[in-house]
């Protein structure tokens, strides 16, 4: 009995031991230069200055939090962040273009605060006092949240509910100007073989229905600038006045080409 007792022990250390080996190993420390240190964590969090102490199988290391990107300790990730009493290290709650942030208010512990990060390093503590109006400023380049906002659609409960909206809202509207942008370079393509053929014919000698044929490609261009899709009596007329012009042919072609012809 007594024997079993002791084994039974020796297991139980084994074990513990061997599970704080594997959640040292999970916890990990990214750099401001982008490497990856694994390691046993600990957080020097006292002083003015943030400090992650990582322990390796060779060293320990002190990465100061002007030299850390964001670390993964105890199965939950923080990063750097100026919030109201300078840089601190904050555990993310919800990523996104805009992250919400939890801190550790003035001499506690305890993660109690809250704080609202953007992608390009704009940042606000949630506030107690003017939450709409603070928040409804801070989020204006999105109007259906700020104007929610300042209509009481919203209050400081439904804090992760406009995170998400405002995320929402700002990936709608990347994603309109990387079509615009992917729109204004196809019409580019297009009309730049509309404006070579053009130019193809005008350097033609002079040839029956030559002025009708540029009037054609003007037109087609125009259209194509405008988004609207050629119909096909125009695009069989500049073909059939094109019909006898060997050297225009190519030029032709590849103009059709763009536009599905």
């Amino acid at each position: 009995m007594k024997n079993y007792l002791i084994l039974h022990i020796l297991l139980l250390i084994v074990f513990m031991v061997a599970y704080q080996c594997s959640h040292a190993q999970s916890d990990y420390l990214v750099t401001t230069r982008g490497d990856t240190v694994r390691g046993e964590l600990k957080l020097l969090f006292y002083g003015p200055e943030k400090k992650v102490q990582v322990k390796t199988e060779k060293d320990k290391t002190i990465y100061s939090i002007l030299n850390t990107k964001s670390f993964y300790y105890q199965n939950e990730i923080h990063q750097p962040a100026k919030g109201p009493d300078g840089y601190v290290f904050m555990k993310l709650l919800k990523p996104g273009y805009l992250s919400l942030l939890a801190f550790q208010m003035d001499k506690a512990t305890s993660y109690d605060g809250r704080f609202l990060l953007k992608a390009d390093g704009n940042g606000i503590e949630v506030p107690n006092l003017g939450f709409k109006k603070q928040m409804s400023k801070f989020l204006s380049d999105c109007d259906a949240v700020s104007v929610k906002l300042d209509q009481d659609g919203y209050s400081k409960k439904d804090l992760e509910i406009i995170v998400d909206e405002y995320n929402k809202c700002i990936t709608g509207k990347t994603n309109e100007v990387q079509r615009a942008i992917a729109t204004g370079r196809d019409t580019g393509t297009k009309t730049n073989s509309w404006d070579a053929l053009a130019e193809n014919i005008k350097q033609q000698p002079d040839f029956d229905g030559k002025a009708t044929a540029l009037e054609m490609t003007t037109d087609i261009k125009s259209r194509i600038q405008r988004g609207e899709k050629v119909p096909n009596f125009v695009v069989d007329g500049l073909k059939s006045t094109l019909a006898q012009q060997p050297d225009l042919k190519e030029a032709l072609e590849k103009a059709l080409s763009e536009i599905g012809y």
